[in-house]
C-alpha cells in the first residue's frame, strides 16, 4: 500500500521540523464532535493490558484486524486498541468511527482516546484512495521543539466506518520502530476491502506502442517532477528490451542522458556488494555465517555482544538493532575507510538483535570491507573493495562503465548530481561534492548506466547465469533473497535486497538515494521482467515510483493511478514547501548570525565553521560548504537551517548549556552537541 507508507514516511520526515513544532493551542476539528459519531459494535469487555511474547493478530472492536508485533504492550477496550512501544516511548492507538470526513473522524477519535487533546494541526491532507479504501488522509501536529517529539494520526474509510490510528511519542521511538508502526498500518485487514491483485496474471510482452506510452508518461513526470535528466532499461523474457534516457545530464548544458550515462546508484550498490561476498562465499573465502571478527579481526561495535554475535549475513540484513547515524559519514567524508570502521566501536545497538528492520549503511560498509579484506588482505580496506568489485561484479558482467573512481566518472559520460534548493528547484553542483561516500562505498558509493544495470537484472533474472554462463552459483545468489527480518506483513528485508509481495506479484526490489541522485532497481522473477530507473536530482522518489506505477499499469492491466499519484505527492511537497518558507529568512540578519560566527567542533561529526563569504551565510564543514538560513518555529525556537547543497534541511539550535553556547544538532537517535572551537 504505497500510499500508507508514504504517510508512515511523512510523519518521520516532519518530525524534526517546523511541521510538528509550535504552539499547542485546540484545533477546530476538535470542536466539532457533532458531526462523528462513536463505533457501534456490541461492547465487549476490556482485556486486561499485556505484552506481545511474540507478532499477534489483533481485533478492533468492529472485527477488523491488524498485526501487533513482538515486545508491544497491547491494552484493547471496547472502543480501542493501543499499543505502547518496548521502550514505552510511542503509543499508537486504533479507533473506529463514522463521520462525515478525514478531519471529523480524526477529531472524534483523539476525543475518544484524549478526551482534552488540543494540538494544532500543522498538515493535513487527503491522498487518493487506493487498495479497496474509500477515502485516505492524514493529519501531522504542532509539538514544541525542545520535546523531539511527533504526533499524527492516519485516517482510512471504508463505508460508513472510518479506521483512525492515532500516533504520539519520541522521534527516536519512530525511527527505531517504524517498521513495526508499518505493519501495524499496512497490515489492517476489513471486511470488503479489495485490493488491488495481479495474482495469476501473466505479464503483456512490452510491443513498441506500450513503450510508446511509458516514454511518453516518463517525459511527462519528468517535467512535472522538475527532474533535469533520467533514464530506464527494462529486462523481459532475458533480454534488454528498452533503454532509453530523458532531459539533460546537467541544467544549463545541452548533453542529453542516454543508456550509457553514469549516475550515482547509491544504496542499490547493496546489492552488487552482496553480490561481490556471494561469489567469496561460493570461493570459501567465509561463510556467510562466519563471525565478522574472524574475517577482519579490527571489526567492532560498541556493545560486545553484538561484536561477538555479528556474522558477514548480519552485516546486510538490516537486523542488528544497530540505528543509521549517516550524519557521522556525511560530515566526515574525508575519513578513510579504516577510520570509519574505528568509529564504529563508540556505536551501540538502539534495539534488540534481530527484533526489528534498522536500516544501517555503517553495517554494510562493514561487510563490504570484511569481504574485501579476504579478497586482498594485504591492500587497505577501499582499494581492496574497489579491486574485488571490479574483478569479481563489473568485469564479469560486462559492467564496462561502472566504477568507483569519481576521476573516471569526470571523463566518461556522467550526469550531475542535483540537490534542490529553498524552493524545490535543482541546482547542479560538480560531481566531488558527493565523495563523502567515498569512506562507505559498499553501501552505495558506485557509478553505473541503466545499461550495465541492466545486466545485473539479466543475471538476477536467470538465477546466476549470464550470456549462457553460470557466473554465480545458484544458492549463493538465492541466499542474498532469503527474509532476513521482517518490514510489515508483505515484505522482507534479505542481504541487500528487498524481498516481498506488490499486489500478490513476487518483487525483489531496492532504491537509492545519494546528495543528488534517486535509482529505483526492482525484478519480478516469476514473469521474468525487471527494471532500473535513475534521475539525477534529489527527491525524485515520487518520479521513480511514478514510473514504476505506469509500468506495472503496462504490464498487468493495472487502474490508471500513477499520474495522480505523482500529482499528489507534488502538491503536497509543495504545499509543505510553502509553509517551510514561510518560517524561513534566507539571509539572517548579521545581529543574529554574526555571534555564531567561528569554527565549532562536535564528537563523531569533527569541525564545521560559520562564516559569511560574499554576504551570505554558510556551514563548511571541510567536505562541503552549504548556505544557512534563520528558521522560527511555531513555538518561537530559533535554529540555524541549511538551506541548499548536498545536505539541505539540517537544523541546528543554538542554546545556552552551563553559561555558554552551543549548538544543537538531532538526528533522531542522538543529538550532537557542537562546542565552540574558536571566534573569527
Amino acid at each position: 500500500m504505497r500510499w500508507m507508507i508514504v504517510a508512515v514516511g511523512a510523519l518521520a520526515a516532519c518530525s524534526g521540523s517546523s511541521e510538528t513544532s509550535g504552539q499547542a493551542t485546540r484545533p477546530p476539528a476538535v470542536n466539532e464532535p457533532a458531526t462523528a459519531e462513536g463505533p457501534s459494535p456490541s461492547p465487549a469487555p476490556a482485556k486486561a493490558a499485556h505484552k506481545l511474547d511474540a507478532e499477534e493478530k489483533l481485533v478492533l472492536p468492529s472485527g477488523a484486524t491488524f498485526t501487533g508485533s513482538a515486545g508491544w504492550t497491547v491494552d484493547a477496550r471496547p472502543d480501542r486498541v493501543a499499543l505502547v512501544s518496548p521502550e514505552k516511548d510511542l503509543t499508537m492507538v486504533y479507533v473506529e468511527v463514522k463521520a462525515a470526513d478525514r478531519a471529523a473522524a480524526i477529531a472524534a477519535a483523539w476525543k475518544i482516546w484524549q478526551p482534552d487533546f488540543n494540538l494544532v494541526a500543522a498538515q493535513q491532507q487527503d491522498l487518493p484512495a487506493r487498495d479497496g479504501w474509500d477515502a485516505i488522509g492524514q493529519t501531522l501536529y504542532v509539538t514544541p521543539a525542545a520535546e523531539l517529539r511527533f504526533v499524527g494520526a492516519v485516517a482510512r474509510r471504508k463505508g460508513p466506518t472510518w479506521y483512525v490510528l492515532l500516533l504520539d511519542g519520541k522521534q527516536a521511538g519512530l525511527d527505531r520502530r517504524g517498521a513495526q508502526i508499518g505493519t501495524a498500518i499496512e497490515s489492517l485487514k476489513v471486511p470488503g476491502l479489495d485490493k488491488e491483485s495481479f495474482a495469476g496474471e501473466t505479464a503483456h510482452p512490452l510491443d513498441a506502442a506500450k513503450l510508446g506510452e511509458l516514454a511518453a508518461f516518463i517525459e511527462e513526470a519528468r517535467t512535472a517532477a522538475k527532474v533535469p535528466g533520467a533514464a530506464i532499461a527494462i529486462v523481459q523474457g532475458g533480454k534488454i528490451v528498452y533503454e532509453k534516457g530523458f532531459g539533460v545530464r546537467e541544467l544549463g548544458k545541452k548533453d542529453k542522458v542516454g543508456p550509457r550515462t553514469l549516475f550515482m546508484i547509491g544504496s542499490v550498490g547493496k546489492s552488487l556488494t552482496t553480490l561481490m561476498m556471494a561469489r567469496l562465499v561460493e570461493q570459501g573465502r567465509f561463510a556467510w555465517d562466519t563471525p565478522v571478527v574472524q574475517v577482519l579481526p579490527t571489526f567492532g561495535l560498541g556493545d560486545d555482544a553484538t561484536t561477538k554475535q555479528a556474522t558477514m549475513r548480519h552485516t546486510a540484513c538490516a537486523c542488528t538493532g544497530m540505528p543509521r547515524q549517516d550524519l557521522e559519514m556525511i560530515f566526515e567524508g574525508k575519513a578513510t575507510p579504516e577510520d570509519r570502521l574505528a568509529s564504529m566501536k563508540t556505536m551501540k545497538p538502539t534495539t534488540g538483535f534481530g527484533e526489528t528492520f534498522q536500516y544501517s549503511n555503517l553495517m554494510v560498509s562493514a561487510g563490504g570491507f570484511a569481504a574485501a579484506h579476504a579478497y586482498a588482505p594485504k591492500a587497505k580496506l577501499g582499494a581492496a573493495y574497489d579491486d574485488a568489485m571490479q574483478a569479481l561484479v563489473f568485469k564479469p558482467l560486462g559492467m564496462t562503465s561502472t566504477t568507483l573512481d569519481f576521476k573516471k566518472v569526470a571523463r566518461a559520460e556522467h550526469a550531475a548530481p542535483h540537490p534542490r534548493d529553498l524552493h524545490g528547484e535543482p541546482v547542479a553542483v560538480p560531481i566531488a561534492a558527493e565523495e563523502w561516500v567515498l569512506p562507505v562505498r559498499p553501501a552505495g558509493g558506485a557509478w553505473s548506466s541503466v545499461h550495465d544495470m541492466a545486466r545485473v537484472l539479466q543475471l538476477e533474472l536467470a538465477r546466476g547465469k549470464l550470456d549462457g554462463k553460470q557466473l554465480v552459483a545458484e544458492e549463493q545468489l538465492l541466499a542474498r533473497r532469503k527474509p532476513q527480518i521482517k518490514i510489515n506483513d508483505e515484505f522482507s528485508y534479505g542481504l541487500g535486497l528487498g524481498v516481498g509481495t506488490q499486489h500478490e506479484i513476487a518483487v525483489v526490489s531496492h532504491t537509492g538515494g545519494t546528495g543528488g541522485f534517486n535509482t529505483l532497481f526492482a525484478f519480478l522473477p516469476d514473469h521474468d521482467v525487471g527494471y532500473v530507473i535513475v534521475a539525477n536530482a534529489t527527491g525524485s522518489g515520487f518520479f521513480n515510483q511514478a514510473v514504476e506505477r505506469r509500468l506495472w499499469e503496462l504490464l498487468f492491466d493495472g487502474k490508471p493511478q500513477a499520474k495522480e499519484d505523482l500529482t499528489t505527492a507534488l502538491a503536497i511537497m509543495e504545499k509543505q514547501r510553502s509553509e517551510e518558507l514561510a518560517l524561513i529568512q534566507a539571509d539572517p540578519d548579521p545581529a543574529w548570525f554574526g555571534p555564531l560566527v567561528g569554527k565549532w567542533t562536535a564528537p563523531g561529526l569533527g569541525q564545521i565553521e560559520l562564516r559569511v563569504d560574499k554576504g551570505k551565510a554558510v556551514l563548511d564543514a571541510g567536505e562541503w560548504k552549504v548556505p544557512v538560513g534563520k528558521k522560527t518555529d511555531r513555538d518561537g525556537t530559533v535554529k540555524l537551517l541549511t538551506t541548499g547543497g548536498i545536505v539541505p534541511g539540517l537544523e541546528l539550535i543554538p542554546r545556552e548549556q552551563e553559561g555558554r553556547t552551543v549548538l544543537v544538532l538531532d538526528d533522531s537517535q542522538r543529538s550532537y552537541v557542537f562546542e565552540r572551537a574558536s571566534k573569527p
